[in-house]
């Protein structure tokens, strides 16, 4: 995916985010049609820049804007009586829980309580994010217990769990201001009806697991420190617990010195069932590279930054290309990228790549388990079969945003030998497709997957329709 292709899709799918909040789950936890409109408004976008006028995109058509229980409206009326009407709500960006109020149990008793995450419209108040709780008395009326301050102007992440040898349950948010790259993690704890902030850190990579099969979640933070005298930057992976009011770095792991930024972290299993975060980020030449972090030997490890000469070249590969479970069976796959066949010499905004993705093996080894051609901009992975390998190579329909596979004659210019034709549609779309001769082969929500056989050849490298289907993978 060219950089100008992904900004504009980002663009486009922040805009819809603001306008249509609710459908971003207003409520709770609630990720399936935040990827439907992500991967929808990708490819709305891929499609229009590339003239293609088959998609008729809107946000109606692809879901309906949940309506609001009776027990939300009650809460969004509670917040408005005790801080005011003139606030604008605030969404966190990752996690599980993607809303401006979160509804949870947060303490010992057994009813739930309600999160917000705001800031005031006007000077009337000092600036910056909010949080406020909400609780019911017993009556079952929403109240507001308290508001305080939050870290930042943006919410990176919230997460609700206990952690370590503490059963007390904690709210841990996940502050950000866009002019750093460092977040703020501000720990809160909710108890007879006071809610107080109970520690704080910083983190550039957050997640919450088990990773040492004790039956107990960890907090792991990958975080970043600066040499006051050499200004050198260097990062390292922790276990974090809450002690007293202090948040402590225990288990410290190196993290690889050549990252720019972290900008994804994926939770997952090893090859071998281990628990282990699988971390993106960008190289200081702009390219992306993964660390994996797993506990072994009492101890956290991370194996890449223990080979990083063999192993963080082999993963080493452009933007838009992160890790993820390609195949639904748990196991993270990390990939890399080659220059798709003919396209070795082509410029940069032309450039087509072959995937392969990769999964850790002990004891340091990245081991191939599909290759083939990963269409960001569509949302589709199709691993080759092996007759395909070193002969099959791809372009992309500038009229339609297909894309074709062809028979590669040794001149990208000069393979015309077509041997199947994919595009993604929303099902209102769908019947100009099958009119066409294009046959349904997955479907993820409201959008659709189809592919169109040649008529006009016999050559053994066509695919049959079951082949497809077997060899086709969706990402979320």
């Amino acid at each position: 995916m060219s950089k100008a292709l992904e900004n504009e899709s980002l663009m486009w799918y922040n805009k819809v985010g603001y306008a249509y909040p609710t459908l971003f789950c207003v409520f709770g936890k609630g990720s399936d049609i935040l990827r439907r409109l992500k991967q929808a408004a990708l490819i709305a976008v891929s499609l229009v820049l590339t003239g293609c006028s088959a998609l008729n995109f809107s946000v109606e058509g692809l879901v309906d804007a949940p309506k609001l229980t009776k027990e939300q409206a009650e809460i969004h009326q509670a917040l408005i009586e005790s801080v005011g009407s003139n606030i604008t709500l605030k969404y966190p960006r990752n996690g599980d829980y993607r809303s401006a109020y979160v509804i949870a149990n947060i303490d010992d008793e057994p009813e739930n309580e309600a999160i917000v995450f705001y800031e005031y419209k006007d000077n009337s108040k000092d600036n910056g994010m909010r949080i406020n709780v909400l609780d019911t008395n017993e009556d079952g009326d929403w109240y507001s217990v308290k508001e305080l301050h939050g870290a930042g102007t943006d919410i990176d992440k919230v997460m609700i769990s206990s952690f370590g040898w503490s059963r007390e349950i904690k709210v841990l948010v996940g502050y950000q201001n866009p002019a750093t790259d460092d977040k703020t993690l501000e720990i809160y704890r909710y108890n007879n009806n006071k809610f107080e902030k109970a520690g704080a850190d910083t983190y550039s990579v957050l997640e919450m697991m088990d990773i040492n099969a004790d039956g107990m979640n960890e907090l792991v933070a990958v975080q970043k420190t600066v040499n006051a005298e050499t200004e050198k930057v260097t990062a390292k992976a922790s276990i974090l617990t809450l002690e007293n009011g202090e948040v402590k770095r225990n288990q410290t792991i190196e993290m690889c010195d050549n990252v720019s930024s972290y900008v994804k972290s994926t939770k997952g299993m090893l090859d071998g069932g281990r628990s282990a975060i699988f971390i993106d980020s960008l190289n200081s030449e702009g390219l992306l590279q993964t660390e994996l972090v797993y506990y072994r030997y009492a101890t956290l490890q991370n194996p890449i930054q223990q080979r990083k000469e063999k192993l963080l070249p082999a993963g080493t590969r452009p933007s838009g290309y992160y890790c993820t479970d390609i195949d639904g069976d748990t196991i993270i796959e990390i990939p890399s990228a080659k220059p798709m066949l003919g396209y070795e010499n082509a410029v940069a905004d032309e450039m087509l790549y072959m995937t392969t993705w990769n999964v850790y093996k002990d004891f340091y080894t990245l081991e191939e388990k599909y290759t083939g051609y990963y269409s960001i901009q569509n949302g589709f992975f199709l691993a080759y079969p092996k007759r395909w390998l070193g002969k099959v190579t791809v372009r992309r329909d500038d009229e339609t945003g297909d894309v074709v596979y062809y028979k590669y004659s040794g001149d990208i210019n000069t393979s015309n030998t077509e041997l199947v034709r994919f595009c993604s549609v929303t099902k209102n779309n769908a019947e100009k497709k099958i009119k066409k001769g294009y046959e349904l082969v997955d479907s993820r929500g409201q959008l659709q997957y189809y592919v169109k056989f040649p008529s006009d050849t016999d050559d053994q490298l066509v695919l049959t329709i079951d082949e497809v289907k077997n060899n086709l993978y969706i990402i979320d």
